[in-house]
Formats: C-alpha cells, sequence, structure tokens
C-alpha cells in the first residue's frame, strides 16, 4: 500500500508536496481504514481543483517516477529504447532548471515501510536511497539499506544477501540508472526486487478524456486480450461482467473473439452479447457507448487492483461516467468486503457527488491550487479554524470558495 509521495520541482510543483494516505486522528467512517499494527491507512482519495490548477501533474509526477524505474524494463520487454526525460522542471524560474527533481514514497510491503526516493536532472540519476522500518502505531527505527550520492554507493548493514546483490549493482552503477532498477531487472533477491514490482504494477491512468480508454478499438483489444489471458484470474472475469451488467442490464456477456488483423497476425477481439427478441445477438464495441466501453475498460482495471491489493492511480474519473457509477467505485473501494486485500484508489474528478461526509473522510479529500504559476496540494483535514465539521455539506462550501480550488474566487 502507499503510504505517502513526497516530490518536488516537477512542472507547475515547485516547493515539496506531500501526499498522505495514512488516516489522520478524525473519527468518521473508521471502518472503511485499512489497519496494520495499529497503524491506520486510508482506501482512497480524491482530489479536487480547478482547472490548469495542476491535478494533472500530481499524477504525471508519480507518473514519471514510476517511467524512470521501470521503462528500462519496459524497453527490455518490447526492445523498444525510452526516450522520456526523467523531469520537467518548475518553468517559470532560472533557479529551478538548474536544480534537481525529487520524487520519494513510502510504500508498505509485508509488514514493513520502505522509504525510496532519488534525485535527478532531465537526464541524470544525482542521487539514491533507500530506508526500512517496521510498521508500527510505535516508533520503530528506521534502518538505511543503501544511499547513494552520484556513482558512490553506501551499504548499510543488512543480510548478507542484500548487500552483496546491491553492492553487485553498485559496482556497474551509472548516472543514467536507478540501483532499484538494476535490482529489478536481475530479480536475484525477492525483497527488494519486490519494491521494483510493486511500481510495475501500480495503475497510472492520465488524461481519461484524451486518451483511448473509450475508443472501442482500443477497448476491444485490450478486453478481448485480459478476457483470454490464463494470468488474469477468473474470478476478475466473472466480476468484470457483473459489473458491466449492472450499468447497462442489456448486455448480457462479454467474450472474446480470435480475429486475423491486416498484417495477418492472431488478435483477441471483445465483443459483447445482447438478447433481443428471443435471440441472441453479438455486437462490436464500436456499437457501444463511449461511456460504456470506458466502464468496461475501467472496470478490469479496478478488479485487478482490488483482487491485488495494489493502489490505481486515475486522473479525471469522472470523465464520460454518470455520478452514481463514481459513487459506486468509491464503495468498492472503501467497502472492505468488496476491497478485503487493502487496495487504494486516488483519483482527481470535477462532478462533487462524493464531496460529502457520507461517501469520504475528510482526509481523504484533497485540493489543488494555483498561484504565480505555482501549484499547491492540501486536504480538508489541513482545514483547523474549527468549523469544518464532519456533517457539512463539502462540495457546497467548496463551491462558494471556502476551501479555494475554484476558478473564480473574490
Amino acid at each position: 500500500m502507499l503510504l505517502k509521495f513526497k516530490f518536488s520541482n516537477y512542472r507547475c510543483f515547485y516547493d515539496e508536496t506531500v501526499f498522505d494516505m495514512t488516516a489522520t486522528a478524525i473519527k468518521e467512517h473508521r471502518y472503511s481504514l485499512i489497519e496494520k499494527n495499529g497503524v491506520y491507512i486510508l482506501p482512497i482519495s480524491t482530489i479536487y481543483g480547478a482547472n490548469a490548477s495542476g491535478k494533472s501533474s500530481f499524477f504525471m509526477a508519480f507518473d514519471r517516477m514510476k517511467a524512470v524505474i521501470v521503462d528500462r524494463f519496459v524497453a527490455k520487454e518490447q526492445s523498444k529504447g525510452v526516450t522520456l526525460p526523467f523531469s520537467q522542471p518548475f518553468i517559470f524560474s532560472d533557479k529551478s532548471q538548474k536544480e534537481p527533481t525529487k520524487y520519494e514514497v513510502t510504500v508498505l510491503i509485508n509488514e514493513y515501510e520502505y522509504r525510496y526516493g532519488f534525485s535527478c536532472s532531465n537526464d541524470t540519476i544525482i542521487s539514491e536511497y533507500l530506508y526500512k522500518r517496521k510498521i508500527s502505531k510505535n516508533y520503530t527505527v528506521e534502518k538505511m539499506i543503501f544511499e547513494r550520492n552520484g556513482t558512490n554507493v553506501k551499504i548499510g548493514t543488512i543480510n548478507k544477501k542484500l548487500g552483496n546483490e546491491i553492492a553487485y549493482c553498485a559496482s556497474m552503477v551509472s548516472d543514467k540508472i536507478l540501483i532499484l532498477t538494476d535490482i529489478g531487472l536481475r530479480d536475484k533477491e525477492k525483497e527488494i526486487a519486490g519494491l521494483f514490482k510493486w511500481f510495475y504494477f501500480v495503475d497510472v491512468i492520465l488524461n481519461m478524456t484524451q486518451k483511448n480508454m473509450s475508443n472501442s478499438g482500443f477497448c476491444e483489444r485490450f478486453i478481448g486480450d485480459a478476457l483470454s489471458s490464463v494470468r488474469l484470474d477468473d474470478d476478475i472475469k466473472s466480476e468484470f461482467k457483473k459489473l458491466v451488467h449492472e450499468v447497462d442490464p442489456n448486455i448480457t456477456d462479454i467474450i472474446s473473439k480470435e480475429e486475423i488483423d491486416a498484417e495477418g497476425n492472431t488478435i483477441n477481439i471483445a465483443r459483447t452479447k445482447h438478447l433481443a427478441d428471443g435471440k441472441e445477438k453479438i455486437i462490436s464495441l464500436s456499437l457501444e457507448s463511449d461511456g460504456t466501453n470506458k466502464w468496461m475498460f475501467l472496470s478490469i482495471v479496478l478488479l485487478f487492483s482490488l483482487h491485488n491489493g495494489l493502489p490505481c492511480f486515475i486522473d479525471e474519473l469522472d470523465a464520460q461516467l454518470h455520478p452514481l457509477i463514481i459513487r459506486k467505485i468509491v464503495q468498492m473501494f472503501t467497502d472492505k468486503q468488496l476491497n478485503p486485500n487493502g487496495a487504494q484508489l486516488i483519483f482527481s474528478a470535477h462532478n462533487i457527488i462524493n464531496l460529502d461526509s457520507s461517501d469520504l473522510r475528510r482526509d481523504e479529500i484533497w485540493f489543488v491550487e494555483k498561484n504565480n504559476h505555482k501549484s499547491s496540494l492540501y486536504s480538508l483535514a489541513d482545514f483547523d479554524d474549527g468549523g469544518i465539521r464532519s456533517d457539512l455539506n463539502y462540495g457546497k462550501h467548496y463551491l462558494s470558495g471556502r476551501f479555494g480550488a475554484v476558478p473564480f474566487q473574490e
């Protein structure tokens, strides 16, 4: 699970930005929290803000951190080069162009809290570090696993096998590659390679209104491959069909068919089944609505997250979806019967249906505001004026400008 994400000097976020998924001491909706050794963790967080405030840049920051770590693996698998820069520093300052971008996450894996981060320029790794401690409500000592400055690596007091693996990767280190990436690629030592795999499997979906997530051609291939894959749990496939049927009862089934594409390759294509006048009709996804296509795509992604206990980042979740579907998604992550493995959802939206004390805790509601080209991120729980009660109409007060992060303020 994600406990914390910190970054600075990335796009419109110049100052250090801290996004925290550990619960505060407020009492609302405590039944939905994920408890680990006395530490309470949020299953969901939503981010609101005006257009161009920096919401998408927040998601892009995490996505860029993930890309620096895993793209070398993806390139190896696909035999393609990686050209993305490591950073996009704050543009409205000459000083920031010369300063590094910094990324850090704190992740919970197997009862241990791993704090991992690195700093970089556009094409150079400047520093990298990894620390570990037992998660507990009581303070536990954080131990260094390794620290790196440039190509100089210091290894902490750790077990011999892990120490030897880090030493081996450090002996070949360059300013273009992270040690975590090399450990993950080799997959010889399971503990730290597990952190690499966490980054690899975390889903980050950007620009839902601009990408082809609701495009029928993309969805036909994505869903067709998913339904045909032996690696996707049969329970996920069954629940996926159930979710689609709940939203569109006219769809009685979704199947995957093998077809030959224009280049002569065998591909898997999804089709929906309908029952009309007592006859079964098999329909192309191009005849389904964009909203239905998007819901089918999202259902696979969300169910994968729920079944594997992983975080999922989605920018503009509410695009092309009915507000009640957004509420349904929130309930999927806050209901422990539906989310027994501690999955997390972090999403941005404009629709305020979930800005309600009956759906979310105050520490699960975040805002992004931009002033003088710089964006800042803060939680509703950060307001300490004594007037933010748990039974307040958050949506109404947000639209009135009380919490900031709206396009028009007097």
